[in-house]
């Protein structure tokens, strides 16, 4: 069983530019790993794999029985209830493997975000399906619920898509991988970490061929200076004008070298070394050479003058059905915190406390971790209502956060990743002095991720990020709190 794409071009309507163009791919079974930035079409890909989008040109065939697991969590799979009511012995066997109680899909609305992402990938393996796309489906979720899912998908007989930034999933499942890469899509065989390697090797290999055509182009540029001065020098030399009228021998040599040809080999030759030149130069630019941002996005940022901008005695909140107790804590105007914790245990019960202590003078940058359509809305409307100098700035932090400013200007088809960095960007310029962020690498791709893990580790203010990835915890935050077991510890 195969699945072929062929030639497919897609174009959202309204949308200045196409999602796709001209994208082939072979699809064997197992896993493929689809990588690549933000905003690059990777979901429109899987849609259009999947059927449930019809390309405006090239096609996806055979058709096959599909299953698609979208990014967002925030609404129940179509096929809940009937999963919910299937006790034959494989949906049993399924909801144990991942932990999901008989109960959960009945409240699903009331499940943390990674418990919702968890049913959503379940009721997608329960339909077994020939072709199964996954966008993002370690979102959310906690580390234990990772390894369930894991265990889960490597069971799948069919053709699995897998679109996402976890490295430890796709070198877990990924036996090729289909990269989008400045502008192309290269599908190469192998988990993630072998594919990167291949596109490192690829990229070096390409930097040392457009210097080697740098310097050949630079040499032949040279060369086609000294031929033309040579050519100019000659003519000079050949030309009767400044010869006395009466030197007949003089006249007569120029007239030979003119019968002869003499006078035209230096320009020929010239002419011949530019157009080497202009060769050469057209193979450097051809050479491309994918090119990243690396530097701050805080030149004018500061922390708040007052020393503590939040302290909370030791007390208990309504956290679910129970009760989470919270010890003695406070924010540093320049304190890194990193909140952790398993799925359900109450870390957004408590970024929404802190944030409802927080004195009204203290600006805060908030970003959650789903962004509902409303306010997805407003934030393209707020950019392009923007003067021109705002708009700017934004897009330009924008594009430091790996992103294509143009693409989010048009606003049409923003990914949540891509709405994510806007929001981040537009709160930047605001001058905030503390940042709150839930889970902010969700529907970031790698090299976003890496781009905001700097950023938020240069941060000169205070930060408090709520995360399952330790380590961009450890990178970029010097202050834990986890949480779990209906309490909270300072680490």
């Amino acid at each position: 069983m195969v699945l072929t794409l062929r030639n497919i071009a897609y174009t959202y309507p309204a949308s200045p530019e196409p999602a796709l163009r001209n994208v082939s791919a072979t699809f064997a079974v197992g896993w493929c790993g689809i990588v690549g930035d933000n905003g690059c079409g990777k979901s429109t890909l899987a849609r259009i794999a999947c059927g449930l989008l019809a390309p405006d040109a090239g096609e996806a065939f055979p058709h096959l029985a599909s299953a698609y697991c979208p990014q967002s969590a925030a609404e129940p799979p179509a096929l809940l209830e009937d999963f919910a009511c299937d006790f034959s012995r494989e949906a049993v066997l399924l909801r144990a493997s991942l932990g999901i109680e008989d109960d959960m899909p009945w409240r699903f609305n009331a499940l943390s975000f990674g418990e919702r992402k968890k049913i959503q990938v379940a009721v997608a393996l329960w339909q077994s399906p020939d072709v199964l796309v996954l966008d993002e489906p370690t979102n959310h979720v906690d580390a234990p619920c990772r390894v369930q899912l894991t265990h889960a998908l490597q069971k799948f007989p069919g053709i699995g898509l897998l679109i996402s930034h976890d490295r430890e999933l796709l070198n877990s499942l990924a036996s090729s991988c289909l990269m989008h890469e400045d502008g192309a899509w290269v599908q190469r065989p192998g988990a993630y970490d072998q594919a990167r390697a291949q596109s490192e090797r690829e990229q070096a290999e390409a930097l040392s061929r457009k210097a080697a055509a740098k310097r050949e182009a630079a040499r032949l540029a040279a060369e086609a200076d000294a031929r033309a001065h040579q050519a100019a020098r000659t003519a000079t030399r050949l030309s009767a004008r400044h010869l006395d009228k009466h030197d007949s021998d003089g006249r007569a040599k120029r007239r030979l070298a003119v019968f002869t040809g003499q006078d035209g080999k230096a320009g020929a030759l010239a002419s011949a070394m530019e157009a080497r030149a202009a060769r050469a130069r057209q193979k450097e630019r051809q050479i491309r050479v994918a090119k990243r941002y690396d530097g701050s996005l805080w030149l004018d940022a500061k922390p708040h003058p007052r020393p503590t901008l939040l302290f909370m005695d030791a007390h208990a909140v309504p956290c679910g059905q129970g009760t989470l107790f919270l010890p003695t804590l406070a924010v540093g105007r320049t304190d890194h915190i990193g909140i952790a914790g398993p799925n359900g245990a109450g870390k957004s019960t408590l970024v929404r406390h802190l944030l409802e202590r927080l004195p009204d003078d203290i600006p805060a940058l908030v970003v959650p971790q789903e962004v509902p359509p409303k306010a997805a809305r407003e934030a393209i409307e707020r950019l392009r209502a923007a003067d021109e100098a705002r708009k700017g700035r934004i897009l330009s932090v924008v594009a430091q956060l790996n992103s294509d400013a143009e693409r989010i200007l048009s606003g049409e088809n923003v990914s949540p990743g891509e709405l994510r960095k806007l929001m981040v960007a537009e709160g930047v310029l605001d001058g905030p002095a503390l940042i709150v962020m839930d889970e902010p690498t969700n529907h970031l791709d790698l090299h976003s991720a890496e781009a905001l893990e700097r950023a938020l580790a240069a941060y000169p203010g205070a930060l408090v990020v709520v995360s399952h990835d330790r380590d961009f915890l450890a990178a970029c935050t010097g202050i834990r709190w986890d949480v779990g077991g209906g309490r909270v510890e300072v680490r």
